[in-house]
């Protein structure tokens, strides 16, 4: 009788359908752990967290918001940390089910999830969005896929495979879509109601009589209307300002009862969602729209800061090239191209083949497009937008009100049905006259949900405790614009005795703010503990003597300047340096910027929490836009609230 020997990897199915349990519990926190950094990054993006090293303005954000951020069907975006939550969670699961042991069309898979996190990680280094979750998940699954290939494996467990990764894979993107929906559902609650408010306020402004000088002719069955579409160049009936409130090309009649206006940009995205309302809205007789310029671009807006839309200016002017040449006609074809083509031209020949398949011939159109006259047309729409208050695109007006709650679902097919219900009668540009940017900057605040409890747990306060006006600001000492605002408030309070002000921490530096991701400040961490060190040893007076001298000498602070202001402030200068390194004088500042994480979203579009500094409210009220050039809003703001 001949002896069998089994080897080693031909045994049984119960030796080889699992692994070693090393191998085996590293397999599981791999994948666990892939799954753990999705999470938190899917998280972030519904505005439930603030991740320490990913804060406003961060990498994560950035990376969230980049093209490759999201899975884009149409109207549909699914973000791709959901992807990689879906896709670690159910890895997870199969890991467990088989053992250890996956078959082979799930070792394909993770192959190919290998190849997605390099190309993930090229286009990270590329666009310079060092998310470390976002990176920390790729090496994570890079090296579940090593662990994979290093064991041998010969039988098959396909089935509990399949069952289990399919099972964990719906439920992780059925729970992931509940959870956006939730949200997405709050944001549209929130647009709904500024939508209904804004609504009311256009039917009241459209039957308003007019005030005399005004665009005011009322259109008659009489009237010879232009047809939509045509340019409208016949004359007013009457006497009205010289600048209408419209674009350079107008689609519709020159006299409408509903009168649209779009600051826009081919490169923003809510641009596109609100142009494909203004494509339905095209098809009735009653609408006149037309389009002012905001790309997010330095090149030919000087509003803006930084550049986030690098094409958007040659966009631009491929748009007002076609209206010289071509006129109203040209304008709109080019500008239904550019927004079909989300304001993308990689080559001139490529723009040229687009002229030529909307029906026309090039000629000079790389001219004229280049030319002085397109980017001040530009420019001109930009400084316009200033003017009326912009600060995102799209921004709409309908007969001269903005229409707040833009994006709530087809907000702006059904803000038009609403309005034309009313029978308001048409009337010209002229009209409408949008409040100015100081007017809009106070009516924001105004309209602002009232915030309770701001004040909780604040270390600094200073004023009546019963004042009208109750002013809460979260600051840095080194920022230009709290050191500034600090400074109106101060003004006000000590010219009226009515102010209670509380100042709240919050320094741009991530070594004592975690919902933050850089050390921009880098003196506001030791500012901010300087003030809580003279707290602790002089009290409220010295407490607050130190915050007025950390305002007024953001620029001269460091240790030697705040060792002489110690002196005069009567406070031992070596005791006032040993303090502030004390953890004690950081306590405060951690309850500051961690009361600022937990503020609700003040603005669509960022996440709950601070976003940006100075964070100020009045009587409760977020003012969203304080700084204007040549304007005082906030000692507006403060002056309104006293008299309420």
């Amino acid at each position: 009788m001949t002896k069998i020997t089994l080897r080693k990897d031909t045994a049984p199915d119960s030796e080889c359908a699992s692994t070693t349990p090393p191998r085996f519990l590293l397999g599981i926190s791999l994948a666990g752990f892939a799954a753990v950094m999705s999470l938190l990054l899917a998280w972030e993006h519904v505005g439930g967290l603030a991740l320490p090293g990913c804060g406003a303005g961060g990498p994560c954000e950035q990376a969230a918001n980049s093209f490759w951020g999201s899975v884009r069907l149409g109207e549909f975006h699914w973000p791709v940390a959901f992807l990689g939550l879906s896709w670690f969670v159910a890895l997870t699961l199969a890991w467990i089910i088989t053992g250890g042991v996956l078959p082979a069309l799930f070792r394909y898979l993770v192959r190919l999830g290998a190849l997605i996190s390099a190309f993930f990680c090229v286009i990270i280094i590329i666009e310079q969005t060092l998310c470390p979750y976002c990176i920390a998940a790729h090496v994570a699954n890079f090296l579940f896929w090593l662990l994979m290939e290093t064991i041998r494996v010969r039988q098959r467990r396909f089935l509990p495979a399949l069952v289990s990764f399919s099972s964990a894979w719906i439920l992780a993107t059925v729970a992931a879509g509940v959870w956006q929906a939730q949200v997405q559902a709050a944001v549209n609650r929130k647009g709904e109601a500024e939508r209904t408010e804004a609504v009311a306020k256009m039917i009241e402004r459209s039957h308003q009589a007019p005030v005399p000088g005004e665009g005011s002719h009322v259109v008659t069955a009489a009237d010879d209307e232009p047809e939509p579409g045509a340019s409208g160049d016949r004359e007013p009936a009457q006497s009205a300002p010289a600048v209408p409130f419209e674009g350079r090309y107008r689609w519709g009649p020159a006299e409408a009862p509903i009168r649209i206006v779009l600051f826009t940009s081919f490169q923003c995205r809510d641009c596109r969602r609100i142009e494909s309302q203004v494509t339905q809205l095209r098809q009735r007789d009653d609408v006149a729209i037309s389009m002012k310029h905001f790309p997010l671009n330095t090149d030919c807006n000087p509003q803006v800061q930084r550049t986030s839309q690098p094409n958007a200016c040659w966009a631009a002017r491929a748009s007002e090239a076609a209206g010289i040449l071509w006129g109203t006609e040209g304008f709109w074809k080019m500008h239904d191209w550019l927004f079909e083509h989300q304001g993308v031209f990689t080559t001139t020949e490529e723009l040229l083949d687009a002229i030529r398949s909307l029906g026309y011939e090039p000629g000079d159109f790389v001219k004229v497009m280049t030319s002085q006259e397109t980017l001040d047309r530009v420019l001109a729409d930009a400084d316009e937008g200033e003017e009326v208050g912009l600060h995102f695109t799209p921004m709409v007006f309908i007969n001269g009100v903005e229409l707040k709650g833009w994006y709530s679902p087809n907000a702006l097919v059904r803000t038009v049905e609403q309005v034309a219900a009313t029978n308001p009668p048409a009337r010209i540009a002229a009209y409408d006259h949008p409040p100015k940017a100081v007017e809009k900057y106070v009516a924001d605040w105004r309209e602002e949900p009232v915030l309770d409890d701001l004040a909780v747990g604040a270390g600094l306060s200073r004023g009546p405790a019963d004042a009208p006006v109750q002013v809460v600001m979260w600051g840095d000492y080194q920022e230009q614009g709290s050191c500034a605002a600090d400074a109106g408030i101060r003004a006000f309070m000590e010219s009226t005795g009515q102010v209670h002000y509380t100042y709240r921490h919050y320094p741009f530096n991530s070594k004592c703010n975690q919902n933050i991701s850089a050390e921009r400040h880098p003196l506001a961490c030791r500012a901010a503990f300087a003030a809580e060190a003279a707290g602790a040893l002089g009290g409220p007076e010295a407490h607050w003597q130190m915050h007025v001298w950390l305002m007024e000498h953001r620029e001269e602070f460091n240790d030697e300047t705040l060792r002489a202001e110690a002196t005069a402030l009567g406070l031992d200068p070596d005791a006032l340096l040993a303090t502030l390194d004390q953890p004690a004088s950081a306590e405060q500042v951690t309850a500051d910027t961690q009361a600022g994480k937990k503020l609700p979203r003040l603005r669509i579009g960022v996440r709950p929490g601070i976003w940006s500094i100075p964070t100020i409210f009045v009587n409760g009220k977020y003012i969203p836009r304080w700084r204007l050039e040549g304007e005082d809003v906030l000692t507006l703001i403060l002056r309104e609230a006293a008299e309420k």
